[in-house]
C-alpha cells in the first residue's frame, strides 16, 4: 500500500510540475507579447500590465474606427460635390447622328432637353441610354434624320446641346 501511496505522490508532483512549466511558458508569450519593460516583473505584475495594454489597445481601435467613418463620410462628400466638366461629343455617322455626354452626378439638367433639342433640329431619336460608372454619369442618344434628304445640322446640335450644359 505504501508503494501505491508513494507512486500517486510522485505522480502529482509530476503533474504539478508539468503544470507549473506550462504556466511559464504562457507568461513568457504573454510577456512577448507586451511593449518592451526596462526590468523582470513578477507574474501578478505582468497580468495587471498586459490587462492595462490590452486595453489602451481597445481604446485605440475605437479611436481608429471613428476616424476610419470620419474619412468615410468627408470622402463621399467631397465625391458627391466635386464639379466634373460636361464632356459632349457628337459624332456624325453619315445617316446617323451619336451624342456622348459624360458629366458628374451632381450636374442637374434633363436628359429630355437634349432629346427636345435634337428633335427640333429634325433628328428622330433611335436610342437613348444612361450608365453610371463611379463618380460620372454617361448619356448616349442615338439619332437619324426625320427626313434623310435634309438631314441633321451636326454644328446647330452641337452649338445648342454646349449651350444647355455650360
Amino acid at each position: 500500500m505504501e508503494n501505491g501511496g508513494g507512486s500517486s505522490k510522485i505522480n502529482r508532483c509530476l503533474i504539478e510540475r508539468e503544470r507549473r512549466r506550462h504556466m511559464k511558458a504562457l507568461f513568457s508569450k504573454l510577456f512577448a507579447l507586451l511593449p518592451p519593460q526596462p526590468s523582470k516583473m513578477s507574474e501578478p505584475e505582468l497580468v495587471d500590465q498586459a490587462t492595462a495594454y490590452v486595453k489602451q489597445l481597445q481604446s485605440r481601435l475605437e479611436k481608429y474606427k471613428e476616424m476610419k467613418v470620419q474619412l468615410e463620410r468627408a470622402t463621399a462628400y467631397s465625391m458627391r460635390n466635386r464639379m466634373i466638366p460636361p464632356v459632349l461629343n457628337i459624332r456624325d455617322l453619315g445617316s446617323n447622328l451619336e451624342v456622348h455626354l459624360i458629366t458628374g452626378l451632381n450636374m442637374e439638367f434633363a436628359l429630355s432637353d437634349f432629346i427636345c433639342i435634337l428633335q427640333e433640329e429634325g433628328a428622330e431619336i433611335i436610342s437613348a441610354t444612361c450608365h453610371h460608372a463611379g463618380d460620372r454619369a454617361i448619356y448616349t442618344i442615338l439619332s437619324q434624320p426625320i427626313y434623310a434628304r435634309i438631314g441633321i445640322a451636326t454644328s446647330s446640335v452641337h452649338e445648342r446641346l454646349r449651350s444647355l450644359i455650360c
